[in-house]
C-alpha cells in the first residue's frame, strides 16, 4: 500500500505498531483504518480487524484462543480510552480512540460509493434488520445489506459459511461481543477471499436506533464509557476489571520508559 493510498498515513501497518497489556495495538485514525480496509478488499485479500479496548486487553491475559486470535489479526485499532492513554502513556503514538460503531458507518459510506456489499451479523432479533435500513437511510445508494443474526457457537459454524460463500460480501460487520465476536471470525472467515471481516461489539444497537450514544462532548472528553453504563447497569460487572486494567498499564508504562533505548 503507498502512502497516496492513505493520505498521509503509514505505509506499514508494522511502523505504527505497539502493545498493551501484550495485546497488539496499529496506532491509527478511523479514516487510515477505512483506507487498508478498502485496500485489502480491492486486492482480494481476506482481514479480520478487531477493535481492542480495555475488556478486550485483561480478557486475553486469561483466554489463550483469544490472546491468539488478536495476535494473527491484520489490525487492531484501538476502540477504548483507555488502551488510547495506556499507549500514549508508555510513549507510543496513538492518534485517537476508533470506536466501532464510528468505523461501522464510515464503512457503510465506502461500501455504497464503491458498490460493495456489507453482512451485518449478529445483534439481537430484529437489531441487523433495524441497522440495514438506518443505514440505507444515510447511505441512498448503498446495497441493502444482508442480516444475518445466526449464533456464535460453533455448531452453527456451517450455516454461517454456507452464508459467507452464498453471498460473499466484501465487509462483515460483527455484533457478538467479544470474544464470541472474534472467535467467530476466527473460525470462518478463511471460507471467502476479498472479504474484511470487523468485531463491532454493541455497534448495530446504536445504529439501528435501539440505544443513543453518548452526547459528543462526552465522547470527547472520553467518558462514553460511563454513559454506557447509566444506560446498562448490568456492565458493571464487566467494568469490574477497569481500575486492574489501570493498575497494569501504569505498571507497563513505567517498565517500558524505565528499559534502556
Amino acid at each position: 500500500m503507498t502512502e497516496n493510498t492513505l493520505g498521509k498515513g503509514p505505509t506499514q501497518l508494522a511502523d505504527v505498531e505497539t502493545r498493551v497489556l501484550n495485546v497488539r495495538i496499529h496506532g491509527v485514525t478511523c479514516t487510515q483504518a477505512v483506507a487498508w480496509i478498502t485496500a485489502w478488499i480491492e486486492a482480494g485479500i481476506s482481514a479480520h480487524v478487531a477493535t481492542v479496548n480495555s475488556e478486550f486487553a485483561m480478557r486475553a491475559r486469561h483466554d489463550n484462543e483469544f490472546r491468539n486470535i488478536l495476535e494473527h489479526t491484520a489490525l487492531n485499532v484501538a476502540d477504548g480510552t483507555g488502551i488510547v492513554l495506556a499507549a500514549r502513556l508508555r510513549g507510543s503514538v496513538m492518534p485517537e480512540r476508533v470506536a466501532g460503531v464510528d468505523l461501522a458507518q464510515d464503512l457503510a459510506a465506502i461500501a455504497a460509493k464503491r458498490g460493495y456489499t456489507l453482512m451485518l451479523v449478529g445483534g439481537s432479533e430484529g437489531t441487523a434488520d433495524q441497522a440495514s435500513i438506518e443505514l440505507q437511510r444515510k447511505n441512498p445508494n448503498l446495497r441493502p445489506p444482508i442480516t444475518y443474526v445466526g449464533n456464535p457457537d460453533k455448531t452453527s459454524d456451517h450455516e454461517a459459511q454456507e452464508m459467507l460463500r452464498r453471498f460473499r460480501p466484501h465487509i462483515v460487520l460483527v455484533a457478538y461481543g467479544a470474544p464470541l465476536q472474534e472467535k467467530w471470525i476466527a473460525r470462518n472467515l478463511h471460507e471467502v477471499n476479498g472479504t474484511v471481516a470487523i468485531g463491532v461489539g454493541g455497534a448495530l444497537d446504536y445504529i439501528s436506533g435501539r440505544k443513543r450514544r453518548a452526547p459528543a462532548v462526552v465522547q470527547q472528553i472520553g467518558l462514553e464509557w460511563a454513559y454506557r453504563l447509566y444506560q446498562d447497569p448490568w456492565r458493571w460487572r464487566r467494568m469490574r476489571v477497569l481500575p486492574l486494567f489501570a493498575w497494569h498499564a501504569l505498571l507497563e508504562a513505567i517498565r517500558s520508559r524505565a528499559m534502556p533505548r
